[in-house]
């Protein structure tokens, strides 16, 4: 079994998702550009400066390998949000669709969330967003609450640090959590239910898994989270050369909720988040780096020398992308 990026289908986009009154803006930096001048000798030889006409580029030779070029960049419409779910306090960790309805996941559910003395989840109807993009409705969206029954995991996982992806095959959930317990990462597996009415998702206690992390790095598990058949796949977040030399994915078949290897490829930066599998085993995931991580920065990112590089991923440090990515596996 074996993740591959699928060779020529890598889809570059500038995308952000801002919630009103809760987006946290990470610092975009430049670099500045040093211009070095030649230490004159005695006595210094002037060099005129070349008209703007006077300059043409010269034509690659066989020892010059031409810049791929520039892929084009998504222009980003903004979704504004209202409610509880707009809320700086929200830290919104995953998303998924479970039909028509986009279910939007909270990291601590129980801890910001809850109502009536049950935790809560939030989702949008896939029609009140089409409506919105297309300029019909006016205003912010609204989600409405899922009651959320889970264990008390803050007291049950050491180092518990909340929800950090979901997904949806039917009516069965499943979601990952991330754990910190003295400087220890862990990940976890847990599967459950939501009522086809959406008023609830009711997680299965038997059902959490642990699953093995293939390097340890600070804040660092399984945002990326899919159902491809009787397998759940996690991605671990830094699968770059030097953090990660020889990264793997993991399947855990849903009968037995046994993890087992899956090879995947190199990828600089960090992966969070995933569409769902299409027909022909494909899924989109978000590719990102921000300068305050800066442990995944890199002089080489072979995505970049094959595609190229889009306007803004030029002027600036950030990296903000969607790649396509096929599972040719097992399903």
């Amino acid at each position: 079994m074996k993740f591959n990026i699928l060779i020529g289908k890598v889809i570059l986009l500038f995308i952000s998702i801002t919630l009103t009154s809760c987006s946290r803006v990470e610092e975009e930096i430049i670099l500045p550009t040093e211009t070095i001048l030649p230490t004159p000798t005695s006595p210094p030889t002037q060099t005129p400066i070349p008209s703007a006409t006077s300059t043409s580029l010269p034509s690659p030779t066989p020892s010059q390998t031409p810049l791929p070029p520039a892929p084009q960049e998504a222009p980003v419409q903004v979704i504004s949000l209202a409610g509880p779910i707009a809320s700086p306090d929200a830290q919104i960790s995953g998303m998924a669709w479970y039909g028509d309805t986009l279910v939007i996941l909270p990291q601590y559910p129980e801890k910001n969330f809850a109502q009536s003395g049950a935790a809560s989840v939030f989702a949008l109807s896939k029609q009140d967003i089409l409506d919105y993009l297309s300029g019909s409705y006016k205003g912010p969206l609204t989600p409405y609450r899922l009651s959320f029954q889970a264990p008390n995991f803050a007291s049950q996982i050491p180092g518990y640090e909340g929800y950090e992806a979901i997904a949806f095959d039917g009516e069965q959930a499943f979601l990952t959590i991330e754990a910190n317990h003295q400087g220890s990462m862990q990940g976890f597996l847990i599967s459950g239910e939501i009522q086809p009415d959406l008023n609830q998702i009711r997680l299965d206690p038997a059902s959490l898994t642990e699953i093995p992390l293939p390097v340890q790095i600070f804040n660092y598990a399984y945002e990326t989270l899919l159902v491809a058949g009787d397998q759940v796949l996690t991605i671990y977040e830094a699968n770059g050369t030097e953090l990660n030399p020889n990264p793997s994915a993991f399947s855990i078949e849903r009968a037995s909720l046994t993890p087992n290897v899956v090879d995947f490829a190199n990828i600089e930066y960090r992966l969070t988040d995933a569409t769902a599998l299409d027909e022909n085993g494909r899924f989109w995931v978000m590719n990102i780096f921000m300068p305050i991580e800066f442990w995944l920065y890199t002089d080489s990112d072979p995505i970049f020398e094959e595609y190229g590089q889009g306007d803004t991923h030029t002027e600036y440090m950030n990296v903000e992308r969607v790649l396509e990515l096929i599972y040719d596996g097992e399903s």
